[in-house]
């Protein structure tokens, strides 16, 4: 009898139709300004019959690309070398091996033409690397959860054994993920709607003027005379409302405010719909979105810090996100932080006390930066406002008053902040815990367990040697906490935990 996946397979059939749709839909995405340029236009009869035979030769091409791709992805176990092996490429043939101890996450992704089909998406992400290393488009239920137990059994264990397989498969898993489950969240649609209006909306404001800038670059690429009389119309506009219109400009920003809340809680709507976080005995396990809909299992010793973040309106209705780092390489740590929002405090509390055995509330001597980090802070900000004051000497590029008004707007709302951050921060070690906190907007506070961190970096500028101040890194498989102008009585505690990473013997990740 073989071992389950150990004979190269294929994916579910149903993958050929999405490979097809995600093919379409990068070429859609490429081209969608030449797209706009032709329904414009509105070519003639002939050039309008070419047009749609190219497009139907790029749909035969796109099919017939999705087939062959869906005939050489073939995928397996190799369990005497303890691998997983993925052969796939049409054009050229990629193979790829990943060793059971490597394997960071084994993660399920479905998308709505994935629902539909009754399929998931597995996504196996392996530490060091700065991208997925394997994604199987079209997996059945069954053979998906299968598939991600055995690896995950495989990585702890390294058992070769198919006794002890079948074991994992047909009892341990069932009973683990039915009858041990300690405490369950669900996000309700209420508690959704509240994070997404409080959450930051900033991102909002980026997002509206990158997609008017996208929007703008293409369509200038197909419609130069046609822009060209645009951008004089927009400068005759905005010159006139630079001349006096403060009622128009009030009202653009608020409708910029409310197009950014809009934004921001539609992202996290979709994002977050449906967001289930269960407890077991051994992991967390969360489920979460509408579009894409994401399960990820995680253990305590797979997180590397925990961020816990919450704002004065959030904290008011009692809803806080967590952010799980977990290890990643240095070139793409964002894709291994997993967020998880519109959580209660007593959640929080019961994250903690699943991924930290020990307390986690011990206590620990707590630092606070020199007020030469406000100073530094305080000259970073000022320099936009040297720059663009240099410019509209030199070219006049806005009335005077108006680079006066908004300077100091600027500087005042930067100042404010700035402050509010200086007198937020600290920075608590203890015997097993470092915790940072601060606070502009968000407040944050990180954790990280002493035994983890890979490494601490010190470094002393020459106008931090005379007050006898020093910049700390603390080095970890996820990413840096940093600590800057801190008195240097701070390195006893580093030499503490310099020590407590050697004597460890518990395994990081």
């Amino acid at each position: 009898m073989s071992k389950p996946f150990s004979i190269p397979q294929r994916q579910s059939a149903v993958g050929i139709l999405l490979i097809f749709t995600s093919t379409l839909y990068k070429f859609l995405r490429g081209f969608w300004a030449a797209l706009a340029y032709f329904v414009f236009k509105k070519p003639d009869g002939e050039v309008f019959i070419y047009i749609i035979l190219a497009v139907v030769v790029l749909f035969v091409l796109i099919a017939v690309y999705s087939y062959f791709d869906y005939r050489k992805f073939l995928f397996h176990i190799d369990y005497k070398a303890e691998e997983f092996i993925l052969r796939k490429g049409v054009f050229s043939s990629d193979f790829v091996s990943i060793p059971f101890d490597k394997i960071q996450q084994v993660n399920f992704k479905r998308g709505i033409l994935q629902r539909v089909a009754g399929v998931y998406s597995l996504v196996i992400d392996t530490a060091g690397s700065n991208q997925k290393e394997v994604e199987i488009k079209a997996v059945n239920t069954e053979d998906a959860n299968q598939l991600a137990d055995i690896l995950n059994r495989l990585k702890e264990t390294n058992t070769t054994s198919l006794e002890t397989l079948d074991e994992v498969i047909d009892s341990e898993t069932k009973t683990e993920k039915n009858n041990e489950e300690k405490w369950t969240y669900r996000l309700s649609l209420a508690t959704l709607i509240k994070t997404g209006l409080s959450s930051n909306f900033f991102r909002g404001f980026g997002l509206i003027f990158v997609f008017i800038s996208t929007i703008f670059n293409e369509l200038n690429q197909f419609f130069k005379e046609e822009t060209s009389q645009w951008e004089t119309q927009l400068t005759e506009d905005m010159g006139g409302i630079a001349t006096g219109s403060i009622l128009f400009i009030s009202g653009f920003i608020i409708l910029l405010l409310v197009l950014s809340i809009l934004i921001t809680t539609v992202e996290v709507f979709i994002k977050y719909f449906n967001l289930n976080l269960t407890q077991t005995k051994n992991s967390l396990d969360l489920q979460m979105g509408l579009r894409t809909n994401t399960r990820v299992s995680l253990k305590p010793i797979r997180v590397q810090i925990l961020k816990i973040i919450t704002n004065p309106i959030q904290k008011r209705l009692n809803l806080y996100k967590a952010s799980l780092w977990v290890a990643s390489s240095e070139d793409n740590d964002k894709k291994s932080v997993i967020q998880i929002p519109g959580l209660e405090k007593d959640t929080i509390q019961n994250i903690k006390s699943f991924l930290y055995q020990s307390s986690q509330n011990e206590s620990g001597t707590t630092f606070k930066p020199h007020w030469v980090e406000l100073s530094r802070r305080l000259i970073i900000g000022a320099i936009p406002v040297i720059a663009t004051g240099m410019l509209q000497y030199f070219t006049n590029f806005i009335q005077f008053v108006w680079w006066v008004i908004v300077a100091s707007i600027y500087l005042l709302l930067y100042a404010i902040i700035q402050f509010r951050i200086y007198n937020s921060l600290n920075l608590k070690i203890g015997e097993e815990f470092i915790s940072k906190s601060y606070a502009a907007w968000d407040e944050s506070t990180e954790i990280i367990e002493i035994y983890k961190l890979q490494g601490i970096t010190i470094k002393q500028p020459l106008w931090y040697k005379r007050r006898n101040l020093v910049h700390i890194v603390f080095h970890n498989a996820a990413g840096d906490i940093t600590f800057r102008a801190v008195d240097n009585a701070i390195l006893q505690k580093v030499n503490y935990c310099l020590y407590a990473i050697e004597r460890t013997n518990k395994a990081w990740m």
